[in-house]
């Protein structure tokens, strides 16, 4: 049924894992869409009651596929609103799935990962996991209403310091910065997650739905259309001379000197 990530059910919680570790875990264009339909499957489906998500290997999700971004450069597509549009639409999926959504973050959660994560009810990391806002090294302003949720999570200020250095956010300082909801050992992470999820599980989901409903109509209910404006923004920095050398830096695995053009 799915490409690009994996689905199953046991004891009323769906786990949703993204599944392409040889390029740890980067959004495909199809990955928007199979990620957005199996939270739907989820939110719909009476016997699942959490959900959570995370990837296959060593990393939650590497973000953009540089290699793809090469290949659209050379082909002069460059990045399309449509797809940055269905990157974002990802995040509505989770901010309006009926049931909770727990990331459960294997190594690190770097740009639309990163944005990803930061789009679920509850966070669980490890020392050793990361979150990493990765898009300004890469001559991008960012998708999949990464600072939408920076903004409401740790105030402006924090989340354009985040957004602007693209420095790696440690397990320990995400929690001390609240966007992780605990902060466990490596060898503990999937026991204490699903040790979680099942205590979401066993409590009243038709109340999680409606708190849920609530906050994204009160606090949330702009996100739609940042994603429409975030889009407008990523496609045309993907034209610029910085964006084509960040992706020819990092394949060439040296550090990209940008010119601001």
């Amino acid at each position: 049924m799915y490409e690009t990530l994996l689905y199953e059910t046991h004891d009323a919680i769906a786990t949703i894992t993204l599944n392409r570790p040889d390029v740890g875990n980067a959004f495909s264009k199809d990955s928007y869409r199979e990620v957005r339909a199996a939270l739907e499957s989820a939110s719909g489906d009476p016997s699942v009651r959490t959900v959570v998500l995370t990837g296959t290997g060593k990393h939650f999700s590497a973000g953009g596929d540089i290699k793809r971004f090469k290949n659209l450069i050379n082909s002069g597509e460059f990045l399309s609103t449509e797809n940055v549009v269905a990157a974002g639409k990802m995040a509505v999926a989770v901010r309006t799935c009926a049931k909770p959504v727990v990331a459960m973050i294997n190594g690190a959660a770097a740009g639309a990962g990163a944005s990803l994560a930061l789009a679920c009810d509850f966070r669980f990391m490890t020392p050793k996991s990361k979150l990493v806002m990765s898009f300004i090294k890469m001559g991008l302003p960012g998708d999949t209403g990464g600072l939408y949720a920076l903004q409401r999570m740790v105030g402006a200020a924090k989340a354009l310091e985040l957004m602007m250095t693209g420095a790696p956010v440690s397990g320990e300082q995400a929690f001390a910065l609240g966007l992780t909801t605990r902060l466990t050992e490596e060898d503990r992470l999937s026991e204490d997650t699903y040790s979680f999820a099942g205590e979401l599980a066993a409590m009243p989901t038709r109340a999680f739905a409606e708190q849920k409903r609530l906050l994204f109509e009160t606090f949330y209910s702009s996100l739609a259309d940042y994603t429409e404006r975030e889009a407008a923004a990523m496609a045309a920095c993907s034209r610029t001379a910085d964006f084509a050398e960040a992706v020819e830096a990092f394949l060439e695995k040296r550090t990209p000197q940008f010119s601001g053009k």
